[in-house]
């Protein structure tokens, strides 16, 4: 359960915890915006995905430049949930997701983030 399936170098650290009939996992993305993130369940995979754009430089003479964009993904195996009950919430830069624990698996869906 929750096996990793893939990290991208140390981005989207995370927390994830079980209480009672809920999975809770927490992923920081600092520096996203909602819209910059999405998440699908499909076959007992639950996929988040996170997308920054390059700023503009304005010639900048940059001296250093740590900050990093792209597309980051990160897909846990969470077996068999109900998918219609996985709520996501985004909010100071850390993505909250529960999921109900359940026996039932569907086919894929795109859950909407709060």
């Amino acid at each position: 359960m929750f096996e990793d399936i893939e990290n991208n170098d140390g981005y989207m650290r995370c927390d994830i915890y079980e209480e009672d009939d809920k999975y809770h996992i927490e992923i920081d993305l600092p520096g996203f915006k909602r819209d910059h993130l999405s998440m699908e369940f499909n076959h007992g995979y639950l996929t988040v995905l996170a997308s920054k754009k390059e700023e503009a430089t304005n010639n900048k003479n940059y001296i250093k430049r740590e900050r990093t964009y792209g597309v980051y993904k990160r897909d846990f195996y969470i077996g068999n949930v109900d998918y219609s009950k996985i709520n996501a919430k985004y909010k100071d830069g850390v993505l909250i997701i529960d999921v109900i624990k359940s026996d039932d698996t569907k086919d894929k869906k795109t859950i909407e983030i709060k």
